[in-house]
């Protein structure tokens, strides 16, 4: 499953993942400004545990105020990013394409 987590290091991170199983990604200074390394795992969450891990992020990040318009609130990351503990939101590439369509490109 293609993800999005957001705010690791500052950045939004386009991974590759198995939900439930641990994985290593790096994104190399050329990729992404800054070299990035990403261990851990991404989960479910139920909502009432995803909309506080990501007001948390906004509250450490307001650059990020954009995510509370994540609609299908179910995906974590735990783990560490360049070997700091850290938990963020996650958003599949397919709900991001929804959302993306249903709120900026209406149709009508």
């Amino acid at each position: 499953m293609k993800v999005f987590i957001y705010n690791a290091d500052g950045l939004t991170i386009p991974v590759e993942v198995e939900p439930g199983l641990p994985f290593k990604f790096r994104c190399s200074e050329e990729e992404c400004g800054k070299e990035v390394v990403i261990e851990g795992v991404v989960r479910h969450a139920d909502e009432a545990e995803f909309t506080e891990v990501l007001e948390s992020t906004v509250t450490e990040n307001p650059d990020f105020k954009k995510i509370r318009e994540i609609t299908a609130r179910s995906l974590i990351f735990e783990g560490k990013v360049n070997g700091k503990d850290v938990v963020l939101p996650v958003e599949s590439f397919d709900d991001f394409a929804k959302r993306f369509l249903d709120e900026v490109l209406v149709l009508r």
